[in-house]
């Protein structure tokens, strides 16, 4: 009798034992993932200041400009603003990685600085042939405009994609014109890769874009005012 008591004591203290291994082990384990999971959380506060950093580096690197009193350069980010008129009239509203460069001219017989604004532009624009079935087209593209001391021109290409939200239309559009400074006009031919919407945009359109770039319109009047005094 006194046998079996002690066997079953042994083996309810092997039990516990046992059990007290596997919890502390337990623990371990749970301790080791707490560790991991603050570990990851740290990664990503990091990841997250480094891009804080990147952008805000990018943000002043696009901002910058170099002044002197011939010459004006710099590459903002600046407001984009559209009007055309195709099958139907449409706007347009977006963000331009504006380069823009001018300087004195270098024939004296030139009054004015000549100058060159160029970048690439992401935008979306709202066709208003039809408010029951409104049609919208998000876009990126390219674009350069240029005045120099004997002739001036405008173009650029844009990857379009015209959707009703139900249908869509895919196309490259080119474009052609005549700038005024920061207000181009020219004529766009749409190449379609998906007929869908097609009828109801159509090919030929004519196109006035508008770039709102406040701190080079105003170095490009400081260069022009330079000019002048140059002259006198």
């Amino acid at each position: 009798m006194k046998v079996l008591i002690d066997n079953k004591q042994r083996q309810f203290s092997e039990r516990y034992l046992s059990a007290k291994i596997v919890s502390s082990t337990m623990t371990q384990f749970e301790a080791d993932d707490i560790k991991h999971i603050y570990e990851e959380d740290e990664l990503k506060g990091m990841k997250i200041v480094i891009l804080l950093l990147g952008l805000l580096f990018c943000t002043s690197l696009y901002g910058q400009g170099r002044n002197d009193s011939t010459c004006y350069r710099s590459t903002r980010i600046v407001p984009r603003f559209g009007l055309n008129v195709q099958k139907g009239y449409g706007i347009e509203c977006g963000l331009f990685l504006n380069k823009f460069y001018t300087r004195f001219p270098k024939e004296p017989i030139v009054n004015f600085p000549p100058y060159a604004s160029s970048g690439f532009y992401i935008s979306s624009e709202l066709c208003l042939k039809n408010f029951d079935k409104i049609i919208i087209a998000p876009k990126i593209g390219w674009e350069l405009s240029v005045i120099g001391e004997t002739h001036g021109s405008f173009f650029g290409i844009e990857f379009i994609n015209y959707t009703n939200f139900e249908d869509y239309s895919p196309a490259l559009m080119l474009k052609i014109g005549i700038p005024l400074m920061w207000l181009n006009i020219g004529y766009g031919y749409t190449m379609f890769f998906e007929n869908t919407l097609k009828e109801q945009i159509g090919k030929h359109r004519i196109t006035m874009t508008y770039t709102l770039n406040r701190k080079a319109n105003k170095e490009y009047k400081r260069i022009q005012n330079n000019l002048k005094e140059r002259e006198k």
